[in-house]
């Protein structure tokens, strides 16, 4: 259930926000992780991801995230070094040369990837799936609802699975003796009163579903709460960031080629532009009132 619904219910002011400004934030910056590569404007739009996530008191269950990141980092640089590419050589190690181009491109890489978890956190820790899916129901309500009911289902089944596995093991039935394949056959009679009971309880929903007149004529909703003026302003910010973020991208900042001989540089001008990305985001400290 904590790995379906990983939602932490937090007194913070991430929290407190409507979920809709949060959502474009996230979108707006995974568009700008795909399109920027140069390592200076990642690294800024990281911090500005870090910042959001210790507002939201969350710090520590992203760093958990982060953790398993790091063994697709550790082989994106191992990677790179195997098939580096480039002429500016660092470190020779005999059959493998360690070339400055190479670990520039994976640096960018990694910092990217670190960027998304960051931001995927911030989606999933500080918005309740109802509510997410409540948003998202307005694009395809009966898609959503099955989806809603499919991600509920889940952990419903798998208590069950568990219900039925102790009751086997309360009659004498090993489940954890023998290989692989002996372990598979143990649980195998599980699998058909599962399977029943998930019907029963699917039959019992779509009766609930139909007589609630699901589907039927123009769907309402009993509260959906208006976007305040302050929540408008944030969602403009946030999709602003993306046009110009695409021009910069046009006239050169931002846009380094690592493998075919781009520099690491932080020159006054490219500071100040991603300075000015990252204010496109940074209203989102703010948070919600209480």
């Amino acid at each position: 259930m904590a790995l379906l619904f990983p939602y932490q219910d937090k007194d913070s002011r991430i929290h407190r926000m409507d979920a809709r400004p949060k959502i474009i934030f996230v979108l707006s910056l995974f568009l700008l992780s795909i399109l920027i590569s140069d390592i200076l404007y990642l690294a800024i739009l990281f911090v500005v991801v870090m910042a959001v996530v210790v507002a939201a008191k969350v710090l520590r269950s992203t760093l958990g995230l982060m953790k398993y990141t790091l063994y697709v980092a550790s082989f994106l640089f191992a990677f790179s070094i195997l098939f580096s590419q480039g002429s500016h050589v660092v470190l020779d190690l005999g059959l493998i040369k360690v070339k400055s181009e190479s670990l520039l491109f994976a640096t960018s890489m990694c910092i990217r990837l670190f960027l998304a978890i960051g931001a995927f956190s911030i989606l999933t820790f500080s918005i309740h799936p109802d509510k997410l899916l409540q948003i998202l129901s307005k694009f395809g309500f009966k898609s959503m609802t099955g989806l809603s009911i499919a991600t509920r289902m889940y952990p419903t089944i798998a208590a069950d699975s568990g219900n039925i596995e102790d009751a086997m093991k309360a009659r004498g039935v090993e489940f954890d003796e023998g290989n692989v394949i002996q372990k598979a056959k143990a649980r195998a009679p599980v699998i058909m009163p599962l399977l029943l009971n998930s019907m029963d309880r699917s039959m019992e929903i779509a009766e609930a579903m139909e007589a609630r007149g699901f589907g039927r004529g123009k769907r309402t909703q009993y509260f959906d709460s208006p976007l305040s003026l302050r929540d408008k302003s944030l969602i403009v910010l946030f999709l602003a960031a993306i046009p110009f973020g695409v021009v910069m991208y046009i006239l050169g900042h931002g846009n380094v080629d690592y493998l075919h001989g781009g520099t690491l540089s932080a020159t006054n001008i490219d500071v100040l532009i991603a300075s000015v990305e990252a204010l496109f985001f940074a209203p989102l400290l703010i948070g919600g009132s209480r």
